[in-house]
């Protein structure tokens, strides 16, 4: 999970507030119910879209470009379909810590931009996030988001923003890619276990739990991330051994890989925060390598993060 700082909270896509999407809003408040809502509005293109392309840190897609959860980070339109969801749940809020009760969903903000994310199957299913929501706060109470001006349904967002009070005031304990900055609550192990950190690592923890961010397939995937470039850096070492490589072969090989660990950094590549966290803690990742060739590589890292030929 990395920061997401692309949406515009109050330019939301037409789509949210053409007629009809306002005649849902007005009905579910009516009824109290955010089954009201289908899939004509909030999964429209016209914000998946949007979506998909603030999951990678770009105002649109480029042909190429492949979307990513917003919570786990994995590219997986080949596979199944990314899918908007509610960080507030907008039909019912499943009983918790806080509330030991089933409670009504924010089911007026069913159409909200900023409630509005990109989760995979996994972490947004009944087994992960769900329809829970865990607060430290009081539940925010119903803001009438539509009003008839003039006999005409007005839409209203004040009070609504995901942001700013009061839903803030409810002290969310899941993390929001969007507001938070995920580093500050989660880091890993050397084999890429997350757990919670910082100064309220609770919402870390309790984040990690319910997107269940440690799932077996997750694991696999960010070590594999780490264990192809670490197949690459004994690879070349082994070729400076039998002398296939000069020492300046094995610089320049070194400089690829290195290339390759600084691009997991970027917000375009699958599993970033992983990546962030090898970079930051290379010297870990490169323990068991003898001291000649431990120094080296982080010579060349220095080099070529720093612009330099290695």
């Amino acid at each position: 999970m990395i920061h997401l700082p692309h949406k515009q909270n109050n330019v939301a896509p037409f789509r949210l507030s053409v007629s009809g999407a306002l005649r849902q809003i007005d009905r579910a408040i009516a009824n109290l119910d955010g089954e009201e809502y289908n899939a004509s509005y909030y999964p429209h293109q016209d914000v998946t879209t949007l979506l998909k392309a603030f999951s990678i840190h770009k105002a649109q897609l480029q042909p190429g470009d492949q979307a990513k959860c917003n919570y786990c980070e994995s590219k997986i339109e080949h596979a199944a379909t990314l899918q908007v969801e509610h960080y507030r749940p907008k039909a019912k809020v499943d009983s918790g810590e806080n509330d030991h009760v089933e409670l009504p969903g924010y089911y007026w903000l069913g159409l909200e931009w900023t409630n509005l994310l990109l989760a995979c199957p996994k972490c947004n299913g009944k087994d992960a996030k769900g329809n829970k929501f865990p607060i430290r706060g009081v539940r925010a109470t119903v803001h009438q988001t539509v009003q008839l001006i003039n006999n005409v349904l007005t839409l209203d967002r004040r009070n609504c923003d995901a942001n700013a009070n009061p839903l803030l005031l409810e002290l969310p304990l899941l993390l929001n890619p969007e507001i938070d900055h995920p580093e500050n609550f989660l880091t890993f192990d050397v084999l890429g276990n997350i757990s919670g950190h910082g100064n309220d690592a609770e919402r870390g923890e309790i984040s990690k739990n319910i997107f269940r961010l440690n799932r077996d397939e997750l694991l696999i995937n960010r070590q594999k991330v780490w264990n192809d470039l670490k197949n690459d850096i004994n690879e070349d070492i082994l070729g400076h051994q039998t002398n296939y490589f000069t020492e300046d072969g094995l610089k320049y090989r070194f400089g690829v890989t290195v290339s390759k660990i600084l691009k997991r950094k970027l917000p375009v590549e699958e599993y970033t925060l992983w990546g962030r966290y090898i970079n930051a803690n290379l010297p870990i990742f490169l323990a068991d390598l003898d001291e000649y060739y431990r120094n080296l590589f982080l010579e060349v890292y220095q080099q070529v993060e720093n612009g330099q030929a290695a």
